[in-house]
């Protein structure tokens, strides 16, 4: 069972087993993989149970993690001396399939206690696995809008024009988290330059539903991964990050408002002017 009781044994034993690895290696590592499962959208509680195991697979038993959505703190005790570390996490994004086999290394690691380098070599090899071209995510963006359009009561033209305002929200985010700028105004922005689109159209006459359009776009910004495991960080007790989380979804969702609000005001502002 790769869950199995990986505290069996001396604390010697098992370091002996690993390569001696130094507790500052051992730190170093955890904590990065920490960083790529909070990255790629593991739950707090996956986190901490996962280096928890790990940790005492190499014989650090005595160990305390914390885990925030946006920080992990880590400690380790040998003897009587204490290692402490901590990381930020900067960006967020759901990637299943990383998640999946950071989630088997992190087993494996478990089950066979390699030595420290070669536990970063495993590691850096998932990292440097290819991930979905520029191209399949526009296409994606794109193609999810038309659906949702299309769910939300859209005819098919409303569905074909809330293709290129799917192309734009990719556009819009893509750039800003290259530029390092917040989900509040990410996000914001991507709403306005999504119904400026419908809206415009809308007002020179052209007989679309720019309400379902917006609509149908604006699903690709919803934080629902989010909304549900603040649900589940409740349930499990862990209220802290719950609130974070619940907090982050009242964030974009406000965002969202208010870059829609301002694209409608703008063209009726515009309109009008020119009317």
């Amino acid at each position: 069972d790769p869950r199995q009781d990986v505290t069996e044994g001396t604390m010697e034993e098992r370091r002996e087993y690993a390569g001696a690895s130094s507790p500052e290696q051992i730190l170093n590592f955890s904590c990065e993989l920490g960083r790529q499962l909070l990255q790629n959208g593991a739950e707090i509680y996956r986190v901490e149970d996962s280096l928890q195991r790990l940790l005492a697979a190499y014989g650090y038993a005595k160990a305390e993690i914390f885990a925030i959505p946006f920080c992990i703190i880590l400690t380790i005790q040998e003897g009587d001396h204490n290692y402490t570390k901590s990381v930020r996490i900067q960006t967020v994004a759901n990637n299943l399939r990383r998640l999946n086999e950071l989630n088997g290394l992190c087993r494996t690691l478990c089950r066979e206690c390699p030595p420290i380098g070669e536990s970063w070599w495993r590691l850096k090899q998932i990292l440097r696995e290819p991930v979905y071209p520029p191209a399949v995510g526009y296409l994606a963006h794109g193609m999810v809008a038309s659906f949702f359009t299309l769910f939300w009561g859209g005819t098919g033209v409303d569905a074909l024009l809330a293709f290129p305002c799917g192309l734009l929200v990719k556009l819009v985010v893509t750039a800003m988290r290259r530029a390092q700028i917040n989900v509040f105004f990410t996000d914001m922005l991507a709403c306005m330059v999504l119904a400026l689109g419908p809206e415009i159209l809308l007002r020179l006459g052209c007989p679309i539903q720019a309400d379902r359009i917006i609509i149908g776009t604006i699903m690709l910004l919803v934080p629902g991964i989010a909304i549900t495991n603040g649900m589940r960080d409740v349930l499990v007790g862990d209220f802290l990050t719950a609130l974070t989380r619940f907090a982050e979804v009242v964030m974009v969702a406000l965002s969202i408002a208010v870059g829609v609000a301002a694209a409608i005001t703008v063209t009726r502002y515009a309109a009008g002017l020119l009317l």
